[in-house]
């Protein structure tokens, strides 16, 4: 497996930890107790910034050549960009939404709930098309040259978040990651 499907791959199980976290919190928000707004506000944050801004992007590097190679791909890969489209709008008024709510904005617990289940709804089944097709496809028919071609058109940013060095604005959901990891790991049967 080529190194940039390895980081995709570690990049989708990152992304399914936040949002595993993301429900966490709206269990909060649906049991109108009290939801750590923030925290879901950074989640969303880095989502939109990582994930949308360098992420999704050499994604659709990739899914260019594929479909080059393999029209049967066409209507999935078109599907999947789309889908990119819609994260990232969904994903950034979710930020709107909160950075509002962690200023003080009332808003109703409804609309906070209703469109972050949906954001992850549709993120979740988007990376399980993308494991289970794509990237299974890109493996096969990319060479070592597309491989090249695709990592020099995007530098390689180290991952704010789950990289060598945590970016200081996510020092507080990195803990939370931790502590939630702490606790699976405490539950679980020995």
């Amino acid at each position: 497996m080529h190194d940039t499907l390895m980081l995709w791959h570690a990049d989708h199980v990152n992304f399914g930890r936040l949002l595993n976290l993301l429900e966490d919190e709206l269990g909060q928000v649906h049991d109108a107790a009290a939801p750590d707004y923030e925290l879901m506000h950074d989640i969303l944050f880095y989502m939109t910034h990582y994930s949308d801004l360098l992420h999704h992007p050499k994604e659709e590097l990739m899914f260019a050549r594929v479909k080059s190679r393999d029209a049967s791909r066409r209507p999935t890969i078109d599907s999947l960009t789309l889908q990119h489209a819609r994260l990232k709008e969904i994903g950034e008024g979710m930020v709107g939404v909160l950075d509002a709510v962690v200023n003080g904005s009332i808003t109703p617990r409804e609309r906070v709930e209703a469109a972050t289940r949906t954001y992850i709804a549709e993120l979740r089944e988007h990376m399980r098309t993308e494991e289970s097709e794509i990237l299974p496809s890109a493996g096969r028919l990319l060479t070592d040259a597309d491989w090249a071609e695709i990592d020099a058109a995007i530098a390689h940013v180290d991952d704010p978040l789950f990289g060598g060095h945590v970016h200081e604005r996510y020092a507080g959901l990195r803990d939370a990651i931790n502590r939630q990891a702490q606790a699976s790991r405490a539950a679980a049967p020995s």
